[in-house]
């Protein structure tokens, strides 16, 4: 955001919301206004001009029947000699000269103006006549009735145009707010589309820095640009993702330390029991010689979780290096490690493989297999099977340990995955698991650039799936 935007940013995020809607509303307002004194201008137009019209048209319609009158009324004095009819004569004619002058003043008449100014004066000298005169002169009536027919129709043309004429502004001033109806329309989407912005762009960093936080990537440590709610939100999250960074290293130190010191004592427990199982101190009973098996048996198995706990911490740390693995040496070296468990449970193991190599760490492999196969062997059906098929896929090389059994609860299938905690599946076995081994096992196979899940679409079969890098998709190297 440049320095104008920031400078015109409010620094509280109410305060920029009223100042958006005050600001969008304000053009909106604006044109509401012109638009209502525009549309008054118009009505004014239409209002005047119908108005004129009809008002110059009556005058014109007037004057002809004034004129009309006028040569009756002079006829008949001529024939009578009232001097009623002479009286009546003259008002008429002023009749005429008080409608003749307005029209004349908004109608161009041009010689017909003239011309009717003179036949009036001489209508005025016809009514001192006397019959007998205005008998021979009445027939100046004929040239005045045409001149008020001709400038009846004069001022009917002389309005059609006025009339044309107010239509044409009607629509100049229809244009004029159709332009400014889109000029300010315009003007408050901007208004709206930059305000979004300015609250939107903030809220969008906060987004990318919680989904960082949640996917464990270092966020952006540049400050959030907007108001001082969203800026101080931006710094809780910069101190959360530090307690967490902190959180998490005390962790990996405490199992570290907690590993490393039952190491100690466990090694004494061992070695003890190793000396009463030979009969070092001397001869055992045979429920004693079972108890000294107990010891044994328990202590390599306690040394087996503290070894887990040890590739939990060191799985986080170690550096990664990536190669190609055989596959069948580790395979059968996990399968020879379980070997008296399988017996035990009358399990049988399918093995298909290819001869591709998938790219990994060899180590980290090595606690994926044991892991799963482990998984397979405690929790699989006695007397059941465990079938291992990998080989090159679509882009990728795929290794599935499937083993017979009841099947995980949707809501275990990720859960499952999570350090330290284990499914709602009882485990077929005397002793009890530390929840980490399949935590342990995805968190190795994404370290190389692989991914470990649960495949639920075999009826009857619990089937976990590792999908690695082939040799031929990506070269050797180390991270």
């Amino acid at each position: 955001m440049s320095k104008a935007a920031r400078g015109f940013a409010p620094r509280s995020l109410l305060r920029l919301v009223l100042i958006a809607f005050m600001l969008v509303l304000l053009p909106l307002i604006l044109l509401v206004i012109q638009n209502s004194r525009s549309l008054e201008r118009v009505n004014r137009l239409a209002e005047d001009g119908m108005q004129s019209a009809v008002i110059d048209t009556r005058r014109a319609s007037d004057m002809n029947d004034l004129a009309l009158d006028m040569e009756r009324t002079i006829r008949r004095y001529a024939v009578l000699e009232v001097p009623e009819l002479r009286l009546q004569y003259l008002r008429l004619l002023e009749r005429y000269r008080m409608e003749m002058e307005p029209l004349l003043n908004v109608v161009d008449a041009g010689e017909l103006d003239a011309s009717l100014r003179r036949q009036l004066v001489e209508l005025v000298d016809l009514a001192q006549a006397g019959g007998a005169e205005i008998r021979q002169r009445v027939a100046i009536f004929d040239e005045f009735n045409q001149a008020n027919v001709a400038l009846d129709r004069l001022a009917r043309e002389q309005i059609d145009v006025r009339v044309a004429r107010v239509r044409e502004q009607v629509v100049q001033v229809r244009q004029r707010m159709w332009l400014l109806s889109g000029a300010l329309g315009g003007a408050s989407l901007v208004l709206a589309l930059l305000f979004t912005y300015l609250i939107i762009r903030p809220v969008r960093q906060l987004e990318r820095r919680i989904l960082s936080l949640g996917d464990g990537v270092e966020p952006d440590e540049r400050p959030i640009s907007g108001p001082a709610e969203l800026v101080a939100l931006g710094e809780r999250l910069s101190w959360l993702h530090h307690r967490l960074r902190e959180l998490e290293a005390q962790k990996l130190q405490f199992l570290r330390h907690l590993s490393h010191e039952l190491k100690t004592p466990l090694a004494s427990l061992r070695e003890g029991a190793d000396l009463l199982a030979e009969k070092v101190a001397g001869p055992l009973t045979a429920e004693q010689q079972e108890i000294c098996g107990l010891l044994v048996d328990n202590s390599y198995r306690l040394q087996g979780l503290i070894e887990q706990l040890l590739d939990y911490n060191r799985i986080q740390q170690v550096q990664v290096y990536r190669q190609p693995v055989a596959l069948k040496p580790l395979l059968e070296e996990s399968l020879g490690a379980h070997r008296l468990a399988l017996e035990n449970k009358g399990i049988r193991v399918s093995l298909t493989l290819d001869d591709s190599d998938p790219l990994a760490d060899n180590h980290r492999l090595r606690l994926v297999l044991d892991n799963l196969i482990s998984n397979a062997v405690n929790y699989g059906d006695a007397g059941g099977e465990i079938a291992i098929r990998a080989g090159a896929g679509e882009g990728e090389y795929v290794l599935r340990v499937a083993n017979t059994g009841g099947p995980i609860p949707t809501a275990d299938r990720e859960r499952i995955f999570e350090p330290f905690v284990q499914g709602s599946q009882e485990r077929k076995g005397v002793l009890k698991g530390s929840g980490i081994g399949l935590s342990i096992a995805r968190e190795a196979a994404a370290s190389m650039g692989g991914r470990l899940t649960l495949d639920s679409t075999q009826p009857g079969w619990v089937c976990f799936e590792l999908g690695l890098p082939e040799l031929g998709n990506e070269g050797h190297h180390h991270e």
